[in-house]
């Protein structure tokens, strides 16, 4: 409603002022009277964010973890085998590599309602998980390019297209780090994704 609204847009002043102080507060109210979960989230994107610039980024990634867990995707209870998620990335590279620019720009947009705010709190964790101990990084990787494959482009769809490409060239992969690079920047040209021109 109005109010939640109001003290989201609030919250969000706050935090592009630097004054973060008031943003627990000001969340912890929107928290208590949110009616269903969805009536959360911006409140939290808002947080984690505020979390992020304070680089409290362990507190920041359980955070994204426990609103995507509310979403459907499910962070797993260990580690999982660096090998076998680099098998899953290659297999969705060959996909990738496989797809025209035509395909990639009529490629159906996500509208799972749920997909797409899970989408913007995976890309977050691209950020907080190069920033620290990237143990999780290919996961949320594979995530982000899973749900597109599986649910349709969105804006979040560039960055993870982009962190793919860079990991392909740590693989010494330039061909196909190229490839994918360039579906990143096709994307983001064609939807004019603005915020993410930096990722």
């Amino acid at each position: 409603d109005l109010s939640l609204h109001l003290y989201s847009l609030y919250a969000e002043v706050e935090y592009c002022n630097g004054r973060f102080h008031n943003i627990y507060p000001t969340v912890k109210c929107i928290f208590a009277h949110a009616k269903v979960y969805r009536d959360k989230l911006r409140a939290y994107a808002t947080l984690i964010k505020a979390l992020g610039a304070q680089y409290k980024l362990k507190e920041a990634t359980d955070m994204c973890f426990g609103v995507l867990s509310q979403l459907g995707v499910q962070r797993q209870s260990s580690l999982p085998d660096t090998s076998a998620v680099l098998r899953d990335l290659m297999a969705l590279k060959s996909s990738l590599e496989n797809l025209s620019d035509a395909d990639l720009l009529n490629s159906r947009e996500m509208v799972d309602s749920d997909m797409v705010a899970a989408m913007g709190f995976l890309q977050p964790l691209l950020l907080y998980n190069f920033l620290s101990n990237r143990e999780e990084l290919l996961t949320i990787v594979f995530h982000m390019l899973y749900l597109t494959l599986k649910y349709g482009i969105c804006e979040e769809s560039c960055c993870c297209l982009a962190s793919l490409s860079v990991i392909l060239c740590h693989m010494n992969d330039y061909d196909a780090s190229e490839r994918i690079g360039q579906l990143a920047i096709l994307l983001l040209d064609k939807f004019q994704y603005r915020k993410y021109i930096s990722f």
